[in-house]
């Protein structure tokens, strides 16, 4: 437990940073701050500054929360157990890229460098996220809560690992292109982040169906030649 007080102290960063930072953010005239930026790092979303102060950090300490309860209801502890490390990783890095993610998008409400674009610093995070997981999934071990999970990767440990492994590849393909987004042109940024990811849920769902139907196909040719064999040996 000791290890994990790194994460948590993360996030009672996060509430006190929201609330020191309370009298000196900057809102409209409907006292809302600044929410969403578009692809070209402007403004395009508001906020009520209750919510857009502590909104990230309640949503952080929620996932956290869940993250931590994983292990205990899972069906195949010891499988998760197996990447404990890995797993741990993940919620710091998680914890990093929330925190990350909402120090950027509170700097332009306190007047903090007014050409400062929070997507420069938001996009690499969810990067290092991307490419945190591709990392992970190649220690993944089957279970219900933590990998790649479609009904076939949970009928077979070995689709488990292959479908794993080239998640893993592909999540690390998502994270560069995602770096390289920061320097494309503005209209393209989104798709660039975006397609990519969407291209590989799509190849990771229908690669453990390829895989399962190949391995539903060898199985089926060997009971097919045991039961030839097992014919042969009656008529002897």
């Amino acid at each position: 437990m000791s290890r994990e007080l790194l994460p948590i102290s993360i996030i009672v960063l996060m509430f006190a940073i929201g609330f020191f930072a309370d009298p000196f953010v900057y809102t409209n005239a409907q006292g809302e701050i600044v929410s969403h930026w578009g692809a070209d790092g402007r403004a395009d979303g508001w906020m009520e500054k209750p919510l857009g102060l502590y909104l990230v950090p309640s949503l952080t300490a929620f996932f956290y929360f869940i993250f931590l309860i994983i292990p205990k209801i899972e069906i195949c502890p010891a499988n998760v157990e197996h990447f404990a490390d890995q797993f741990w990783g993940f919620k710091v890095i998680f914890v990093f890229m929330m925190a990350a993610i909402y120090i950027a998008a509170l700097i332009p409400s306190l007047g903090i460098w007014g050409n400062f674009d929070p997507l420069y610093v938001i996009v690499p995070a969810v990067a290092l996220m991307f490419f945190y997981v591709g990392h992970m999934l190649s220690f993944t071990r089957r279970n219900y809560f933590i990998g790649i999970r479609t009904p076939w990767t949970l009928a077979d440990e070995r689709i488990w690992e292959k479908t794993n492994h080239f998640g893993s590849k592909l999540f690390w393909i998502c994270g560069a292109l995602a770096l390289i987004s920061l320097v494309s042109p503005i209209d393209m940024r989104l798709w660039i982040v975006l397609l990519p990811i969407i291209f590989a849920i799509v190849c990771i769902y229908f690669y453990s169906l390829y895989l399962y139907k190949k391995t539903k196909r060898a199985q089926e040719k060997g009971f097919g030649k045991k039961n030839k064999k097992a014919g042969r040996k009656s008529r002897k």
